[in-house]
C-alpha cells in the first residue's frame, strides 16, 4: 500500500465508536485500518506505517498513552489523534506531553476531527521534508566544504610554487647562490620545528626565506652584480633592500606574516646588524632562525667572495656566533639536528 495516500489507523475498544469513525474518514477518502486495543494497532502501525493514527486513551491490554509512548519511539513524526471522554481531560493533556498532534474530546464532531486530522497529517509532512531538507543541506555543505578545502590546497601549492620561482629568479640575480633559498628554506623550517615553533607559524617562515631578498629587486645591478668589495656609499644603497621588500610584500595580506623575515633578516643578536640594530629577543624569531640557516648555507657552498668549508667547520663556527651574531637558543637547536638531515635538504633543493 502506498505511503502516499490518505492512509489511517482507528484504534478503539468500542466497535461502535471504530464503526463510525471508519465511515467518517473512508468517506473523505481515508483508506483505513482497524484496531481493537494498543497492541493491535501497534502491531499494525509496525507493519504498514500508516501516516495518521486515531486513538482512544482508554482500552484494555496496552492504553493509549501507552501506545502513544511506544509508536513515538519508533516513529517520532508519527501524527496520532487522540480521543477522550470530558472526565479525561488530564490525561488527554498528558498525551500532547508525550507528544500527540491533538485531541478530540467524545462524541466526536466530524468537521472538527477531520480538520485535526489534516492539520496533523500536515504537520508531519513538514517534520518529514525538513528533515530531508537539513540532510541535503549538510551533505551540500560537506560537498562544498570538501571542495573548498581542494581548492584551498591546491591555491597554496600554487602560491608556493610561484613564491619558489621567485626565491629562484631572485637567487639568479646574486651571483653564486642558485637554489639558495630553497635550501634555507629548508634548514630553516627544519630548525623552527626543533625549537618547538608553533605549525601556524610555519607557513610564514617558510614565505619570509623564500622572499627574504626580494628587496634586491630595487638595487641597481651594478652594486649587486659588482665582483669587488662595495664602497661605504654603495653599501648604504645595498643596506635598503630589507625596506624596499618590507615595501613590496606588506601590502599583500596572505605574506603579510613574511614580513618579519624579510625586514629584518640582517639584524645580529649583539645588536650590530641592521635596518634597525635590534638586539636579542627584540628581534623577531623567524628572523633569528633565518640568519643561523642563511649563514650555514652561505659557508658550505662556494660564493664569489668565500670558498665553502667542511660541514662540521660550518657548524663550529655558528656555534662560536652564538650570544654574538646568533641567538643562543636557535644555534643549539641547529645544533641538535643531524647533519644528513641538511644533506638531504641540500640533495633535493636540485630537485626540479
Amino acid at each position: 500500500m502506498s505511503t502516499n495516500g490518505k492512509r489511517v489507523l482507528i484504534v478503539d475498544d468500542d466497535r461502535q465508536v471504530r464503526d463510525v469513525l471508519h465511515e467518517i474518514f473512508l468517506s473523505n477518502g481515508y483508506k483505513c485500518q482497524l484496531a481493537t486495543d494498543g497492541r493491535e494497532g501497534l502491531e499494525v502501525f509496525q507493519a504498514t506505517r500508516p501516516p495518521l493514527i486515531v486513538t482512544d486513551v482508554k482500552m484494555p491490554v496496552m492504553d493509549g498513552l501507552e501506545f502513544l509512548r511506544t509508536v513515538r519511539g519508533l516513529d517520532p513524526d508519527a501524527a496520532v489523534i487522540m480521543l477522550t471522554g470530558v472526565g479525561d481531560l488530564k490525561i488527554a493533556i498528558e498525551s500532547l506531553k508525550v507528544g500527540a498532534d491533538d485531541f478530540i474530546i467524545k462524541p466526536v464532531n466530524v468537521d472538527e476531527l477531520l480538520i485535526a486530522a489534516e492539520r496533523a497529517v500536515e504537520r508531519r509532512q513538514l517534520l518529514i521534508e525538513r528533515r530531508e531538507y537539513q540532510i541535503t543541506l549538510e551533505r551540500r555543505v560537506e560537498e562544498a566544504t570538501r571542495d573548498l578545502a581542494l581548492t584551498l590546497r591546491e591555491l597554496q601549492d600554487t602560491y608556493r610554487a610561484t613564491l619558489e620561482a621567485l626565491g629562484s629568479a631572485l637567487d639568479t640575480r646574486d651571483v653564486g647562490t642558485e637554489a639558495h633559498s630553497r635550501r634555507v628554506r629548508g634548514y630553516a623550517l627544519t630548525i623552527a620545528r626543533a625549537q618547538g615553533v608553533p605549525e601556524r607559524d610555519i607557513k610564514d617562515i617558510e614565505h619570509g626565506v623564500l622572499l627574504h631578498d626580494i628587496g634586491k629587486i630595487g638595487i641597481p645591478d651594478a652594486i649587486l652584480l659588482k665582483p669587488g668589495p662595495l664602497t661605504p656609499e654603495e653599501w648604504i644603497i645595498m643596506r635598503t633592500h630589507p625596506e624596499v621588500g618590507r615595501r613590496l610584500i606588506e601590502r599583500i595580506p596572505f605574506l603579510r606574516g613574511a614580513v618579519p623575515i624579510v625586514y629584518h633578516h640582517h639584524e645580529k643578536w649583539d645588536g650590530t646588524g641592521y635596518p634597525l640594530g635590534l638586539r636579542g629577543e627584540v628581534i623577531p624569531l623567524g628572523a633569528r632562525i633565518f640568519a643561523v640557516a642563511d649563514a650555514f648555507d652561505a659557508m658550505i657552498f662556494d660564493r664569489p667572495y668565500s670558498k665553502a668549508v667542511s660541514y662540521e667547520a660550518a657548524r663550529k663556527e655558528i656555534q662560536r656566533c652564538a650570544g654574538t651574531h646568533f641567538d643562543p637558543a636557535v644555534v643549539e637547536a641547529f645544533l641538535s639536528i643531524p647533519e644528513t638531515v641538511f644533506e638531504e635538504i641540500s640533495r633535493r633543493s636540485l630537485e626540479p
